[in-house]
């Protein structure tokens, strides 16, 4: 986001972690190699003893201010943070057990399996902020589901229908996409030098298994070093949620027009020359936090292609965008449950839209239905 104290409160929130920081990125690649080094001495590719002593090493490496440096200055000239990584623990390992680090795998499948480890961090910190709370709310406004507005067609009046009804459009489809992420994989990288685990043999799928399960990740069952859909069906998951949110905040700033008055914000939005303004600034400012991760999601998957085996430039851009969606995608959570507790509906507006209508009211069944639906899918 934009590193500009006068925005710092606008554009953020306390509560957004950093799942891709340089210390939680150099502290997966580490202990990438201590499970590595552990999996394979259990098949026999390396000795037990030198896997002990290299996770002794790795427990002994220093993840400081010396460190990023120095994975600085090696990644300008290499293109990759690893080299001096695993420079970093040959330091802390006596040389006889050198040959037996980093065997048989290469810098992306550290890189790789780092940015699933936050990925799946990030998951589970984006659906929390989608469980109480959250829950709460919608559960309130259902209080009111027999509270009688206007449907709108192409933003004209159209015909009556329960706040319920409008409710469920919203938050059903937000609460499916929101149990996607939940079935999402997030798989272990190793595939070697060029992606054929040639070192390994054909002891190459069970050390992968080994592995995935020692890093609590998913064995994707095959390598995917030039094959992104492990990454782009997580990026696909977040988009369907990121374009309900907008759908959804779309409505609302409609609903909050002064025109319409069917929504009002507790704070307030001034103008600098019209003081009879309300603007929906918070409204503005949580589609405003979606937009900028739908536009990184749609800016990743124009460069989600690999060419040859290994692509320097569509794989570092893969790095960029992964880091600006770890914040995003929580900003944007934020905002939008922020912005839901700042809400009030408003009844009298609704009824007095609807009023002209007489009676053209949908079947009260269906209605309650649909509620009902609703409410068992919040629980679920």
């Amino acid at each position: 986001m934009i590193d500009r104290k006068i925005f710092s409160t606008y554009w953020g929130y306390p509560q957004v972690n950093s799942h891709v920081s340089d210390v939680s990125f150099l502290h997966a690649l580490l202990r990438y190699e201590s499970c590595l080094a552990s999996c394979q001495s259990s098949l026999g590719i390396i000795p037990k003893e030198d896997a002990q002593a290299i996770h002794e090493a790795v427990n002994r490496v220093r993840v400081d201010e010396g460190l990023i440096q120095q994975v600085d200055s090696s990644t300008a000239e290499n293109g990759i943070p690893t080299i001096a990584v695993v420079e970093a623990i040959k330091e802390q390992l006596d040389q006889s057990y050198h040959p037996f680090l980093h065997v048989g795998v290469t810098s992306q499948d550290l890189i790789d399996t780092a940015h699933m480890l936050a990925l799946q961090q990030l998951t589970k910190d984006f659906q929390q902020v989608f469980s109480g709370n959250f829950q709460s709310l919608v559960k309130s406004w259902l209080e009111h589901s027999n509270w009688i507005c206007m449907a709108r067609t192409r933003q004209q009046q159209a015909l009556p229908v329960t706040f319920g009804y409008k409710l469920y459009h919203w938050f059903a489809p937000l609460v499916d996409s929101l149990k996607i992420l939940e079935q999402l994989r997030f798989p272990v990288s190793l595939g070697g030098p060029v992606g054929d685990m040639r070192a390994f043999g054909a002891q190459g799928k069970e050390l992968t298994a080994k592995l995935a399960d020692s890093l609590g990740l998913d064995d994707f069952g095959a390598v995917w070093h030039q094959n992104r859909q492990p990454i782009l069906a997580i990026i696909n998951a977040y988009e369907i949620v990121l374009l309900q949110l907008r759908k959804i905040l779309q409505d609302w700033i409609f609903l909050a027009n002064s025109e319409i008055g069917e929504l009002r914000l507790f704070t307030k939005g001034k103008s600098s020359a019209m003081a009879h303004k309300n603007n929906p600034v918070q409204l503005e400012q949580a589609m405003v936090l979606v937009s900028i991760a739908l536009d990184s999601i749609q800016n990743y998957k124009s460069h989600a292609f690999f060419a040859s085996e290994r692509d320097g430039v569509s794989w570092t851009l893969e790095w960029y965008y992964l880091s600006a969606l770890d914040s995003q995608l929580q900003l944007a959570a934020h905002g939008f449950l922020k912005t839901m507790n700042l809400m009030d509906w408003q009844k009298e507006a609704m009824e007095k839209h609807a009023e002209k209508f007489g009676g053209q009211f949908q079947d009260t069944a269906i209605m309650s239905l649909l509620v009902n639906e609703l409410e068992q899918r919040l629980g679920q």
